[in-house]
C-alpha cells in the first residue's frame, strides 16, 4: 500500500516525431507484454494524425484551448470543444485531428484491452466533503483549483496539475476544496503504478 504524489516536474516529456506536439507522461504501468495503462497530457500545436496503438482503449478530454475535431472515429467527425468531456475510442482507429482555434492541451488515458479495467469520471469538488470508494488503484488529476485529500491518517494537499496515485489503499478517500476544483478520477483494477515518485 502506498500513496504517490506526481507533480509536473516529474513528468516525462517527449516531442512527437512529426513535430506536431509534445506528450507529457504522468504515470504508467507495463508488464512482460508491454503497456498495461498510461496517463498522459498532450500539447497539440498543429493538425495531424494520431499515433496508432493496437489493442489499446483510449479516453481523451480537452483541458485547455479552443478544442479539436477527430476525423475517422465514425460516420461523422467527433467535436471536442468543451473542457473535461470524456470521449472513448479504439487506439487502432486511423484518426486525423484538426484544431478549431489554435493549440490545445488534452488529457489521455490508455488501457490495454482485456488486461485491465478502468473507469474515468470528472467531478467538481467544493467545500462539502465528497467520499470516494477506492479501487485497487485510484488516480486523481487536478485539472483546476486545489484539493484537500484525506485517506486514513494521511492528509494531502493537491494543487492544479498534481496527480495523486493511491496503490492498494483500502476504504475511501475524502475530498474537499475551497475553490470548486475540477478533478479527473480514474479507477483501475489489478494494476499498480510503474513510476516511482514521491511517497508519503
Amino acid at each position: 500500500m502506498s500513496i504517490e504524489l506526481i507533480m509536473p516536474t516529474q513528468w516525462q516529456t517527449q516531442r512527437w516525431q512529426n513535430g506536431g506536439g509534445i506528450t507529457h507522461q504522468l504515470c504508467r504501468q507495463d508488464d512482460e507484454h508491454g503497456l498495461l495503462w498510461r496517463l498522459s497530457i498532450a500539447e497539440v500545436a498543429s493538425d495531424g494524425p494520431f499515433s496508432r496503438f493496437d489493442n489499446i482503449d483510449r479516453i481523451i478530454l480537452l483541458l485547455t484551448g479552443g478544442g479539436f475535431c477527430l476525423h475517422g472515429v465514425g460516420a461523422n467527425p467527433q467535436l471536442l470543444d468543451a473542457p473535461l468531456k470524456p470521449f472513448s475510442f479504439a487506439g487502432e482507429t486511423a484518426i486525423h485531428c484538426t484544431l478549431l482555434d489554435g493549440a490545445v492541451r488534452d488529457f489521455n488515458l490508455m488501457t490495454r484491452r482485456g488486461a485491465v479495467q478502468a473507469q474515468l469520471q470528472v467531478l467538481t469538488i467544493g467545500s462539502a466533503v465528497q467520499t470516494l470508494l477506492l479501487s485497487p488503484q485510484t488516480l486523481l488529476y487536478v485539472a483546476s483549483g486545489s484539493i484537500n485529500a484525506v485517506s486514513g491518517a494521511k492528509h494531502i494537499t493537491l494543487q492544479a496539475q498534481h496527480t495523486l496515485n493511491l496503490i492498494d489503499e483500502t476504504g475511501n478517500v475524502q475530498l474537499s476544496s475551497n475553490d470548486n476544483a475540477q478533478v479527473i478520477i480514474i479507477g483501475i483494477s489489478d494494476a499498480q503504478c510503474g513510476n516511482s515518485t514521491g511517497k508519503f
